[in-house]
């Protein structure tokens, strides 16, 4: 038997790992993969070619950036380099202009007084506000959420305080829907299309999903970061650490239930048939699989486990759609760059060019279960930054929308490709060679992202990422604190506090719930 068992080797499964050991705990981590990763993995997943590195799920760090996690577990003497990418992202407009967002405000303020001097004014305003929000709300991003450092979020909340007209701003943000909200401080189009495109949380033109502009105030205080080698290279800094502290990595261990022996979890049973005991178990896989299959029916108490059933996953009719290349050749973006002012590489940054309209459309048509055309999306090209993901002289290509229909009205075996060819289609318009230089490619829907992930509904975030899943209601009421009622199993992932992304705190938060229910 061994101390605890974590169900996922993802990077919050692995960050777990690492702070258990730490505290001198047994660990096993069993991976249902061949190798460790979960949605951050980096691999070599197309067939024709074996020399590029596709980022499988995430690409930008984003919270990752607000703490000390990798430094707490010296990450870097395992090769572990993260770089920021300024500008972080840019809006390519089909004039042959741009509009970039930088991590200094002011900055991208000047940028837009080229186009709208109110806009640019306006959208300092919003720096403000945001940068009050998050100095409030970062102390509580990294703590649990049931048993949050008071002192540092009060400390944030104080220093927010002080400057009490950026404060004047916030009701909307909590009221106003996403795009009532640019619409009505914003006249330009290339700030309007960027503001839509950062980030597609939530339908933007339902009440109170404004707030989603918080990530704008994030990128400013943390700027965009990126892993060299890609997102993989975190997991495997991590699990690297992790076998140094003497933990151990199943592969291959698929668990498809838990063991229950006088209402406490002692183990996990895999596909196999063998059940490995522990004193507790922690999933970081959806929290939905532990919650509603594995369990016995009758292991959560009854009001819970109808609560349990009401934890979204397809609340904002949306889901992911990805496209990924591998390019024999650079390709450019001759146009756009050639009117730059400041010689801002375009290569490097996110790339947006969907206009505000249709970015609003686009979650309309999700809701009657029509694909969007165009489909919004994010287009990345992870070599222009990191040249060690695609052979010398060649580049990877990778497109990720979260505004496409959960249930289209045909089938994504019938709509897939097709989608497809108008996002390459679209992308090419902005982005010169996708066409000419493409060897192979990865397409992936609801039905993919299910299977590679073991993610229900093709959910990448786990739980829904809106308003009221969030802090001590993310996954549920009564589920907050990874800690959950039935006794031995604990909670972790995207699902969980804070949010999915590139995080890191629910590995480590639900390791501290751990270390604290056994002293």
């Amino acid at each position: 038997m061994t101390d605890v068992i974590i169900v996922g080797a993802g990077h919050n499964g692995l960050t777990a790992g690492c702070y258990l050991r730490q505290a001198g705990l047994d660990v096993l981590i069993a991976e249902a993969h061949h190798k460790v990763g979960g949605m951050t993995s980096t691999t070599a997943v197309l067939p024709k070619a074996p020399g590029h590195l596709i980022n499988e799920g995430a690409m930008d760090a984003s919270l990752w950036r607000t703490h000390s996690i990798s430094s707490d577990l010296g990450l870097a003497r395992h090769g572990l380099r993260e770089v920021e990418v300024d500008p972080g992202y840019a809006y390519l407009d089909p004039d042959g202009s741009s509009l970039c967002i930088h991590r200094d405000p002011r900055r991208t303020a000047e940028e837009i007084g080229h186009f709208n001097r109110q806009d640019s004014a306006a959208f300092l305003e919003l720096a403000n506000v945001l940068d009050s929000l998050i100095t409030a709300a970062v102390p509580y991003l990294n703590s649990n959420p049931l048993r949050p450092n008071l002192t540092r979020v009060l400390a944030g909340a104080a220093r927010a305080g002080l400057h009490p007209r950026r404060l004047m701003g916030v009701s909307r943000l909590f009221t106003a829907s996403h795009a009532e909200f640019i619409d009505e401080r914003f006249t330009d189009r290339r700030v309007k299309a960027i503001l839509a495109a950062l980030p597609p949380f939530a339908p933007m033109h339902q009440d109170g999903t404004a707030w989603a502009l918080m990530y704008l105030g994030l990128i400013h205080r943390v700027g965009a970061g990126r892993f060299i080698g890609g997102t993989g290279a975190l997991t495997d800094a991590l699990a690297a650490e992790y076998a140094a502290r003497g933990g151990a990595v199943r592969l291959n261990a698929v668990v498809d239930g838990l063991a229950v022996q006088d209402g406490r979890v002692t183990g996990v049973r895999l596909n196999t048939g063998e059940e490995v005991t522990a004193n507790a178990v922690m999933t970081t896989n959806s929290v939905l699989v532990p919650l509603t299959r594995w369990l016995p029916e009758d292991a959560l108490p009854p009001s819970m486990a109808e609560r349990v059933q009401h934890i979204p996953t397809m609340a904002t009719n949306a889901a992911s759609f990805k496209v990924d290349l591998a390019l024999s050749g650079r390709v450019q973006l001759r146009v756009h760059q050639e009117n730059r002012r400041d010689g801002a590489d375009l290569r490097k940054p996110v790339l947006a060019y969907t206009n505000f309209e249709d970015q609003v459309q686009a979650w309309k048509d999700c809701a009657r279960g029509e694909v969007p055309d165009p489909l919004p999306g994010m287009a990345v090209i992870p070599s222009a930054f990191d040249p060690t993901q695609a052979p010398e002289g060649q580049d990877t290509f990778w497109f990720w929308s979260g505004v496409s229909p959960a249930q289209p009205r045909e089938t994504w075996a019938e709509v897939s490709d097709r989608t497809a060819e108008r996002v390459l289609a679209a992308a090419g318009k902005y982005i010169d060679g996708l066409d000419e230089f493409e060897i192979d490619r990865q397409v992936l829907a609801v039905p993919e992202f299910e299977q590679r992930f073991r993610a229900p509904d093709g959910n990448v975030y786990h739980v829904d990422p809106i308003a009221t899943r969030f802090g001590p209601l993310r996954p549920a009421l009564g589920l907050a604190g990874y800690r959950t009622p039935v006794p031995g199993l604990f909670l972790s992932g995207g699902g969980t506090h804070p949010s999915g992304g590139i995080c890191g705190v629910p590995g480590r938060e639900a390791a501290r719930a751990v270390i604290r229910s056994t002293r």
